[in-house]
């Protein structure tokens, strides 16, 4: 089914089509390779060849993020201190350090309270992201169910969904997202062309593989978002701490899983016998969800400081 797989790459990931996001703390993206980040007039300016490509006063940020290689002025690196401005550098998708106030700024504030949510709320936001999860899973499988009058037992997802509400554990809330993929899975198994032994991460047979990659690809995504929202990306809510598992990061990719399927199960049914080089999957994926992505992590960053979070949702 996937050609081609000794000739791939894992491309560079760019995470957004924005240079600057706007609002609940402005984060300001270097994307551009031997970009050259300097102070001007008291403005963090970003130049490309000696061409402006984007300025911002030092008030309005929360986050400068490289995610390529670039230089940045010790004057940049004064005023993100006294502004309390994370710098945060990313190669290859992932994030290699990030460089924080000497007197600590926003960041320490979102841990502080993400750890306070953790003690106090986790029940809560876990049953959230798995209510997305379940919701958007559902959206996945209503179109089939519509468009060939099919039976995938959504309905019974809409139930767990409405069940998660009510559970009181973490334990539970788990028990009933694996209820939900025995029921999704054995859904999806139906309208895969090829031989689907159902979701098995270690199984070699070409969807496991594809949907590995897109979970991969994903994974490196939310990493980034996580990090440049502030967040800690080692205290989770559903998926538990761990020594070195990015747990936080598990937990938000949840309400996105969906989104990967849903490309992947298209293209397996549209190509069939012939199947679909890892090139595709790659190209396909490598722009999906990104924006959202980004935007759920600081709506889960605000959460911590008193804003309602809710999932993302599907359309």
């Amino acid at each position: 089914m996937f050609e081609g797989l000794n000739e791939m790459v894992l491309p560079i990931y760019n995470p957004l089509h924005q240079d600057i996001i706007m609002g609940g703390g402005t984060i300001a993206f270097v994307k551009d390779w031997g970009a050259f980040l300097h102070v001007k007039d008291n403005m963090i300016v970003c130049s490309l060849k000696g061409k402006d490509m984007w300025s911002v006063s030092p008030v309005e940020l929360s986050s400068i993020v490289f995610l390529v290689t670039g230089s940045v002025s010790s004057e940049v690196i004064a005023l993100a201190n006294e502004y309390g401005i994370d710098l945060v550098f990313f190669r290859k998708g992932e994030p290699v350090a990030k460089v924080i106030p000497a007197r600590y700024g926003g960041s320490m504030k979102v841990w502080l309270s993400q750890l306070k949510a953790w003690k106090s709320s986790r029940v809560k936001y876990a049953s959230v992201f798995v209510r997305g999860k379940l919701r958007n899973q559902r959206v996945v499988l209503r179109y089939y169910e519509r468009k060939y009058s099919l039976d995938l037992s959504t309905e019974k997802l809409q139930k767990l969904e409405e069940e998660v509400i009510s559970c009181s554990t973490v334990k539970q809330v788990m028990g009933k997202e694996a209820e939900g993929a025995r029921i999704y899975w054995s859904s999806v198994k139906s309208l895969i062309p090829l031989k689907f032994p159902g979701r098995k991460r270690k199984s070699e047979d070409p969807f496991n593989v594809a949907l590995n990659v897109g979970y991969a690809m994903l994974r490196r995504r939310v990493w980034s978002a996580v990090i440049s929202a502030g967040l800690n990306p080692y205290v989770g809510f559903l998926h538990s701490i761990r020594s070195g598992r990015e747990s936080l990061v598990f937990d938000l990719m949840e309400e996105f899983r969906p989104l990967v399927d849903r490309f992947l199960i298209g293209k397996a049914r549209e190509k069939g016998e012939e199947g679909i080089s890892l090139k595709e999957v790659y190209r396909g994926l490598s722009n999906v969800g990104e924006d959202e992505v980004f935007t759920q992590a600081r709506r889960l960053a605000r959460s911590f400081e008193g804003e309602e979070y809710s999932p993302f949702l599907m359309k």
